[in-house]
């Protein structure tokens, strides 16, 4: 049965709302307020409030320490100091006419931080809130950072007061998680930024493939692949190890003595020693944990920790929780002081990444007790 409240096809026609009357209310420095009146396909009329915009450029600036420029100021409608992204609007010239967005982008990133980019990539354009106004965002990537202090560098407005900042990457990212980076433009620039870094497609002209210092590699960790990995983690484990032997003597004991329950601890004997108890922990994990077990995974690594990021989802390890790192010819673990494990496949790497990955663990995690278990491929 149709809804009769449903548009009636998806072409959008019937949703088209003319414009029959504008009356202007005030017309300011940036922004034009009005009020349209509109008439729709039915013939039924509404008004509109709009705030009339030239649009705007937004610049994620990326140096060659991957970090990003950001700008620190006030921002009266939120009431507090915002850190964004840097950003401006269009100029509007003499005959009406609205500045290039490409020479925008240049101008804004030199006057809010006095940087000049040898590599531009744009990324996006987007509507900054259709609800009410036409500002039209046009999001850059700018590479290859100097300075343009030397050379007559272009300031910024006389009624603005910024504080320049810089962050990595991904320390700019988890801002947003955290709430201290709430501004929509600067959101949409570092999630597309790390979207760009988790892909290692920053495409050619937009400066290095991938910020220096950070290795990202990408991987999806199958429930029988996550259990395999887990049974030779606990089997290589000197204590369960221990344990399991010392089960399978006591189970042969009780045997010889008649008790019944001999035949249950060499079965749990066993299972220690060889890893395999852990199989059904695994697949509960692959369960209750999908964003971790089955989920396309993408791993950053600097060298202040590892990010992994999932659907949505992302969690950041300092390197200070690792006690220890086991690796062998498929995967790489990474124990917690709280018994937690991080399974890597070496396969999430390409060589060069691997190479990267395994000099940071020898750099940082060498502190927290690095091992490699037996077995271990040694590369």
């Amino acid at each position: 049965m149709t809804d009769p409240s449903a548009p009636e096809t998806i072409s959008g026609a019937d949703l088209v709302e003319r414009v029959i009357e504008s009356r202007v209310l005030h017309v300011g420095k940036f922004l034009t307020f009005r009020v349209d009146t509109v008439e729709r396909a039915d013939g039924s009329r509404a008004t509109r409030d709009i705030a009339g915009h030239p649009g705007a450029v937004a610049i994620v600036a990326l140096d060659g320490d991957g970090r990003v420029a950001l700008v620190r100021q006030w921002r009266v409608p939120a009431g507090r100091a915002l850190l964004e992204i840097p950003a401006g609007g269009l100029d509007v010239h003499g005959d009406g006419t609205t500045e290039d967005p490409d020479l925008a982008a240049a101008r804004e990133l030199e006057e809010e931080t006095g940087l000049r980019a040898g590599s531009w990539r744009k990324l996006a354009t987007f509507f900054s809130a259709p609800g009410f106004t036409e500002e039209l965002m046009h999001l850059y990537l700018a590479t290859d950072l100097s300075s343009a202090a030397a050379d007559g560098r272009l300031g910024p407005d006389e009624d603005e007061r910024l504080i320049v900042e810089w962050r990595p990457w991904h320390e700019a990212v988890g801002a947003i998680e955290s709430g201290e980076i709430c501004d929509a433009k600067s959101i949409v620039g570092l999630l597309w930024l790390e979207r760009l870094i988790g892909r290692g497609d920053l495409g050619a002209g937009a400066g290095s493939a991938a910020p220096s210092g950070v290795v990202t590699g990408q991987y999806r960790l199958g429930p029988g692949e996550a259990a395999r990995a887990i049974a030779t983690l606990v089997g290589r484990s000197l204590g369960m190890r221990v344990l399991g032997f010392l089960l399978i003597a006591a189970s042969f004991f009780s045997a010889s003595v008649g008790d019944v329950l001999a035949v249950f601890g060499l079965i749990v004997g066993v299972g220690l020693v060889s890893g395999l108890i852990m199989v059904p922990f695994a697949f509960a994990q692959a369960v209750r944990r999908p964003d971790r077990i089955g989920a396309d995974i993408t791993v950053s690594a600097s060298s202040t920790g590892i990010i992994f990021a999932a659907d949505g989802r992302r969690l950041e390890d300092p390197w200070a929780i690792y006690r220890e790192v086991r690796s062998d010819a498929t995967m790489i673990a990474l124990l917690t002081h709280r018994g937690q494990s991080r399974l890597i496949p070496i396969r999430a790497f390409d060589d060069a990444g691997l190479a990267a990955f395994r000099a940071l663990l020898d750099e940082r995690a060498v502190d927290a007790g690095r091992k490699a278990s037996p077995g271990s491929d040694g590369r």
